[in-house]
């Protein structure tokens, strides 16, 4: 956007600053085909003393169509894990669009294109994953609306009711009446077999360019990013895939041709991609968005401790050393945890955060699998309804114990 002279110049900035983490469509726009910017807002984020203007661009156009994919993807009675649509490996970038692409939509929100109330809209992306109209999109895309519009690849537009958000996943609910024909059913898949270098694609709506492919990998693993409501969201997936504004709310998407999580943020100094975009992992949303289907509330699986990585020196400290796996330095007296017999640190944490805990009991498996961080108790938790069970595997003065515990629902007053 710096090349076009019709454009202000952005103020003179002394010194390089650190990136500002950014939503990828907070800001107010209005869909179309052949992208106009209409004007172009300077927001000052503060003074001389550490402080950067952010672009954020306005567009207005009409709205396009597009050719209708001849193909759907398999279709998934329920927001669970789907089977790779080729189980001999990867597939090729073209054969997923021509597969997804008619699964995913356009979102828009408030003023439709060509009304004097257009402006005061916002776009993003969603996916369909149900044969029951449900399409996942971002909280911040929908707002506080209750009812917005898709628009599939055929260019059918349809009224969607938003069921329910979530702001502390960054997560919503969308349900269309019927299912246009032709319209593919996305597969959920799991940021479990992912690993740094895999190849991605995200499919969107950037800046209101519909139906954008853009392909890049996976650049790092368990990411935090701060949610809208500013809750914690932990093991997010970090892609140079170009991801800008327009495309929240739309799918990441792994080389089977499942999402592996919803595009949600990016870290920028001008509003634009740097190659640093972040999505909120598919396994944790899945069962959110199962219990906002549900019940129309948003819940998420807790036990109720703080934990602490086992470091050398935590190790060292508690004669463990070489081992792997979780401190619990505290137990929420709510919690599942607690009540499940649980023991905290007993040491090492009263006068100093930076104290080394001692004695606690260090979680080492989940459901069977490895726990290497906090990471790892985060994915093994929150990718459960709550009401499940699981098994717990800890280390107590240098013996396993097994311990089976029932999640419950996180209180409203932890992030």
């Amino acid at each position: 956007m710096s090349d076009d002279p019709s454009l202000p110049p952005a103020p003179p900035r002394p010194r390089r600053r650190a990136p500002r983490w950014v939503a990828a469509s907070v800001v107010p726009a209005v869909i179309g085909a052949a992208v106009a910017v209409a004007a172009t807002t300077l927001v000052d984020v503060g003074g001389d003393d550490g402080t950067r203007t952010v672009t954020v661009v306005q567009q207005t156009s009409g709205l396009a169509t597009g050719g209708l994919g001849s193909d759907t993807a398999p279709v998934n009675p329920e927001i669970t894990p789907a089977p790779a649509p080729a189980a001999e490996g990867e597939l090729p970038v073209t054969d997923i669009v021509r597969r997804l692409s008619p699964g995913v939509t356009l979102v828009t929100t408030g003023g439709r294109p060509g009304t004097p109330d257009a402006l005061s809209g916002s776009l993003g992306t969603g996916f369909l994953v149900d044969r029951d109209g449900h399409i996942l999109t971002n909280a911040h895309v929908v707002g506080d609306e209750t009812d917005v519009d898709v628009t599939f690849e055929n260019g059918e537009e349809l009224p969607a009711k938003v069921l329910g958000r979530d702001e502390a996943l960054d997560v919503a609910v969308l349900k269309i009446a019927s299912i246009p024909a032709g319209a593919a059913i996305i597969p959920l898949g799991s940021i479990r077999t992912l690993q740094v270098g895999d190849p991605l694609v995200a499919i969107g709506n950037p800046l209101g360019y519909r139906q954008t492919v853009t392909t890049g990998i996976v650049s790092a693993l368990k990411r935090t990013i701060d949610s809208p409501n500013d809750t914690t969201i932990q093991n997010v997936i970090q892609t140079d895939a170009a991801i800008n504004q327009g495309n929240s709310g739309g799918p990441l998407i792994d080389r089977q041709g499942r999402v592996v999580g919803i595009n949600s943020q990016i870290a920028t100094e001008g509003g634009g991609n740097l190659g640093i975009g972040f999505a909120v992992p598919i396994d944790t949303v899945k069962p959110v968005a199962d219990s906002i289907i549900r019940t129309g509330t948003a819940q998420h699986a807790w036990i109720g401790i703080v934990g602490a990585s086992l470091t050398p020196e935590i190790a060292r400290a508690n004669d463990l050393a070489g081992r792997r796996g979780v401190m619990v330095v505290d137990l929420d007296d709510r919690g599942p945890a607690k009540k499940a017999g649980l023991k905290g640190a007993t040491s090492g944490t009263e006068n100093s955060p930076d104290a080394v805990p001692k004695g606690g009991d260090v979680i080492v498996s989940v459901d069977g699998r490895a726990i290497n961080d906090m990471g790892d108790v985060s994915l093994a938790i929150a990718s459960k309804a709550v009401g499940a069970e699981v098994d717990m595997t800890v280390l107590r003065d240098g013996a396993e114990k097994r311990l089976r515990i029932t999640l419950a629902d996180r209180p409203d007053d932890i992030r």
